[in-house]
């Protein structure tokens, strides 16, 4: 065991840096090509023409469990993405696995770093990518094979667990390093072919009044469409999201990078201003809010600290959820500036906080930007007053692309029925969130200790009316489509009938507003409903919310997502004015 280890441990950083890149192009390939069993062959057989290569003593040996021959013992090699499980018998070796037991010991390569489970009481460590040696005496004292339709040798995800903290624990582990997405190109004909430039970007002279920015987290480019049409010019881009990096090059041009964590900061060209609207999840109201403790998006903002101290820009342009002032008690937007004023910005006290409502866009949408100088103190911002609006500005003339799915049209047409019944009996419709299954029902001591105000305003004004409303719950409860937060209602406006308002399908409930705006648009499936035409926002008409032009070519299937996640071009073009007259 210990001498397969340390041959292991004799491959080089450049070698192990060559396993993870070509795995995850090739893992990419496989992925969108559909390859299943087969894809996993082609992955093995990569890592074996590299072992071949490079490690002294190795050969492939397929035997019973045996896949190879390390410091002259046989081994069995696994390859696992994450939470998992695996097979013992292995069909392609001559003569069957012999018996379900372990005979040797177990290599696994794991190509995906993180939790398996996040609350599962010892379950819960932190498993990097690499290499993980298992000794087949543990195995066979502590691992119950299980039987399904295809193998009598499974190990499920928890033994396979204990098996790779077994692996750590005796110091049998090679780490992988982050994979560089930007060295190598795979095509099944022709295999792997390593990029002719590891980054293509220009390295452009600063000429006056052009500043050069970078585009960081860049989604569909809405910092592009706002800083180039101030006479700024784009000299880098990077986001991790594939559809986003495809709809980025084909409105711009050019092919961001993927994950910026694997991008060496001398391999971006000189820039004027980072751009960077760092993911929001983290921080805000609509997700967890475990900001810079979520382990995979709330630490990028030091991603951006990283490229800061290397170039040290002449401004930075950042952009976030409101919530980021207030996240942890104000402990996060203060880490944010103790750790920009180290490198030598100055930013204001409490960021810029803008709205699309106040550039008379109907979308209520308000974002913090924080703004900064090298060395330079910045000028009073001052915000422009909110302008009247109407969501009918934005809208095309229905061709009835976007009608309502069954359960949304259900639902609408239930609610409506109800807002009739109250209009014929000049009953208000309450501003309190309605919740029809605590009209009549008991529900358990907890949730009515913690919503205690809500239910007794429900069954009492259930009770004041039950005469009206109990036949039209019956009703609507035959109803199968009509489930959960469908049947919750949180009336925001004025109005008397969802036909003259614009209303979102969310967790909460179903959320009625006037026509004045939009509500804030989110990376999830809340599309706001046109409640006088009774269909959903189209994706053209979400993107005018975004102010993204009409030129715009949008992604069909990921449209709304993509503008959930998007900065407001107008808000951005703004501030970007402000800031660019400070640098020329």
């Amino acid at each position: 065991m210990r001498a397969i280890i340390d041959s292991l441990r004799t491959l080089s950083t450049d070698v192990l840096q060559e396993i993870s890149d070509k795995l995850w192009v090739l893992g990419r390939r496989i992925h969108s090509d559909g390859k299943g069993l087969s894809g996993g062959m082609m992955m093995e057989n990569t890592i074996f023409e590299i072992m071949e290569k490079h490690l002294d003593g190795f050969r492939r040996n397929n035997e019973k469990q045996s896949d190879c021959l390390v410091a002259g013992t046989k081994v069995s090699f696994k390859k696992i993405t994450g939470k998992s499980s695996i097979a013992l018998n292995w069909s392609k070796n001559p003569g069957g696995a012999g018996g379900i037991r372990f005979d040797c010991p177990v290599l696994i390569m794991n190509l995906e770093e993180g939790s398996w489970w996040k609350s599962k009481r010892g379950f819960d460590r932190f498993l990097n990518a690499g290499f993980y040696l298992v000794d087949p005496v543990f195995c066979n004292e502590n691992v119950r094979l299980k039987s399904n339709n295809k193998t009598d040798s499974l190990v499920d995800s928890e033994d396979l667990y204990r098996m790779l903290t077994r692996s750590l624990e005796e110091d049998m582990f090679v780490a992988l390093p982050p994979a560089a997405t930007h060295r190598y190109d795979y095509t099944f004909n022709g295999g792997f072919k390593k990029k002719t430039s590891g980054l293509q970007w220009p390295r452009l002279e600063h000429e006056d009044g052009r500043p050069r920015f970078i585009d960081l987290f860049c989604g569909v480019g809405g910092f592009h469409y706002a800083l180039s049409s101030l006479g700024g010019r784009c000299v880098f881009a990077a986001d991790i999201d594939d559809r986003c990096r495809e709809n980025y090059h084909l409105n711009f041009g050019v092919m961001p990078e993927r994950d910026i964590r694997t991008v060496r900061e001398e391999d971006i060209p000189p820039f004027d201003v980072l751009c960077a609207g760092f993911p929001c999840q983290p921080f805000s109201k609509a997700g967890d809010q475990t900001g810079f403790t979520d382990q995979t998006k709330g630490n990028l903002f030091f991603e951006i600290v990283r490229i800061l101290r290397h170039h040290t820009p002449r401004a930075i342009f950042l952009e976030n959820v409101k919530n980021i002032v207030t996240h942890d008690k104000g402990k996060t937007f203060q880490i944010i500036k103790e750790e920009l004023q180290k490198i030598g910005y100055r930013i204001h006290d409490r960021p810029i906080v803008l709205s699309p409502l106040q550039f008379g866009i109907p979308q209520y949408r308000e974002r913090a930007f924080i703004v900064g100088r090298y060395g330079a103190d910045l000028p009073d911002f001052v915000a422009p007053p909110i302008h009247p609006t109407d969501i009918r500005s934005i809208l095309s003339p229905y061709q009835g692309e976007s009608a309502l799915i069954p359960k949304h049209h259900e639902s609408g047409l239930i609610w409506e029925r109800f807002c009739a019944l109250l209009l014929e009996n000049n009953i208000t419709i309450p501003r309190f969130p309605i919740w029809t299954d605590d009209w009549d029902r008991e529900c358990d001591k907890e949730h009515y200790e913690k919503y205690k105000n809500w239910i007794d305003k429900n069954r009492a004004f259930y009770e004041r009316h039950r005469s009206i409303l109990g036949p039209w719950l019956e009703e609507a409860r035959r109803n199968e489509k009509w489930i959960g937060c469908m049947r919750k209602l949180e009336w925001q406006c004025n109005e008397t009938s969802l036909r003259n308002c614009l209303w979102t399908f969310r967790g909460s409930g179903i959320r009625v507003r006037g026509l004045e705006y939009s509500p804030t648009l989110v990376a999830m499936s809340m599309i706001p409903v046109y409640g006088p035409e009774w269909r959903y926002l189209t994706r053209r008409e979400v993107c005018r919310l975004q102010d993204f032009p009409d030129s715009y070519h949008y992604d069909e299937h990921e449209c709304y997502k993509q503008m959930g996640n998007a900065v407001n071009v107008r808000v951005v073009r703004h501030i970007g004015e402000w800031l660019f007259s400070m640098l020329r």
